[in-house]
């Protein structure tokens, strides 16, 4: 994996509070803002694909299909036969 330096200007408290954090557990510091940024991204990507699935459903097409479909897999299932 390649790397690539950015510049970015931050309030002073949270630097102060990063940079102590990263004192504190003996890591350098953009090993510290990459976690942070890591996290971040994958917040990012994990909001952007329930706002996907969100508007797949709200498309009355898809939520009538899943309909037809949760009452195919109700009319066809034998509960005693379920392991539980």
């Amino acid at each position: 994996m390649g790397h690539s330096k950015i510049s970015v200007t931050i309030p002073d408290e949270i630097y102060n509070g990063i940079n102590e954090i990263a004192s504190r557990e003996r890591v350098k510091l953009s090993h510290l803002v990459t976690e942070a940024l890591v996290e971040k991204l994958r917040k990012k990507r994990e909001e952007a694909f329930v706002q996907q699935v969100n508007e797949a459903f709200e498309d009355s097409e898809i939520a009538e299909e899943q309909r037809r479909m949760a009452e195919l897999i109700v009319d066809n299932t034998d509960v005693e036969e379920l392991p539980w």
